[in-house]
């Protein structure tokens, strides 16, 4: 068990960084940070937490096998890659063969169903099967997620808003041997963007957003603090374009900086892309 639990923390990974500034053991709520079940449930950025730098990386690769039309659902064929990297202290890790750093990459594709229920409100069930690697552990996974979200759309007080609910089953199966993980997570975001001015296509989006554990992650390791919350927040600004803007026909992603808390929990975040 000990050997997936670490398993999962590598499927969110994160990158080489400067030593950590600090040695103490992750506690319960930040394991449900650090072990996110999978990162292809996890927001693009780069993650600080208690010392520890994470980089996570998805790509959202998709295609549009149907788009929603009036009186039909649309069909979306999602292929996220996620790329990740991480840096923990040897003391963190009971079992000392494993490795101070590792690399983890994760292809996780699905099918998402958009259904327009009203103009403004959309549902959008998926299901989510692939597969996991860290490899300087040598380990693979097979993982699977399913879920549904609904978006609601309104305008007011000069600003765009959106407000998105999200229920997530995911979980990790290692193989090779027996085991298993899984999470359940409500999260909740509500986000507000405007135009820095009339006729500027660059905007700012303000989001607040919380998560509730229904069913908490195992952590990638022991930590003296087994109690915790399963209640989490963040708030946080991202900056962008409104149309899409490429280079070498690469989307720009949007950028910001979101900080996360909770009991016994708090995270800085550059946040790259979508904060959720």
């Amino acid at each position: 068990m000990k050997r997936l639990t670490y398993l999962a923390s590598l499927l969110l990974a994160a990158a080489p960084a400067p030593a950590a500034r600090a040695q103490s053991l992750l506690s319960r709520d930040e394991q449900n940070v650090v072990n996110f079940a999978f990162a292809t449930q996890l927001g693009s950025g780069i993650y600080s937490v208690s010392g520890r730098t994470l980089q996570i990386y998805r790509l959202p690769f998709s295609h549009t096998i149907r788009p929603a039309d009036e009186g039909a659902f649309g069909i979306e064929l999602t292929l996220p890659v996620t790329l990740g990297f991480f840096d923990f202290e040897l003391q963190d890790i009971d079992d000392g063969d494993i490795p101070r750093s590792v690399d983890s990459l994760s292809f996780v594709p699905g099918l998402k169903f958009v259904i327009e229920l009203q103009p403004d409100w959309t549902l959008e069930p998926r299901v989510e099967a692939g597969i996991a690697r860290a490899g300087d552990a040598n380990a693979h996974a097979n993982v699977y997620a399913i879920g549904v979200a609904s978006l609601y759309e309104f305008d007011g007080q000069g600003f765009d808003w959106l407000l998105r609910n999200d229920l997530t089953l995911a979980g990790v199966e290692l193989r090779g041997t027996s085991g298993s993980d899984r999470m359940a997570r409500l999260q909740t975001v509500l986000t507000a963007s405007r135009p820095f001015g009339r006729e500027s296509g660059a905007d700012y989006l303000l989001y607040a957003l919380n998560e509730y554990y229904v069913d908490q992650p195992g952590g990638p390791v022991d930590s003296a603090v087994q109690g915790g919350r399963s209640m989490q927040y963040e708030v946080g600004i991202t900056f962008g374009w409104r149309e899409t803007r490429r280079i070498w026909n690469i989307p720009l992603p949007r950028v910001g900086i979101g900080y996360r808390f909770g009991s016994n929990l708090d995270v800085l975040r550059i946040v790259v892309g979508a904060p959720f």
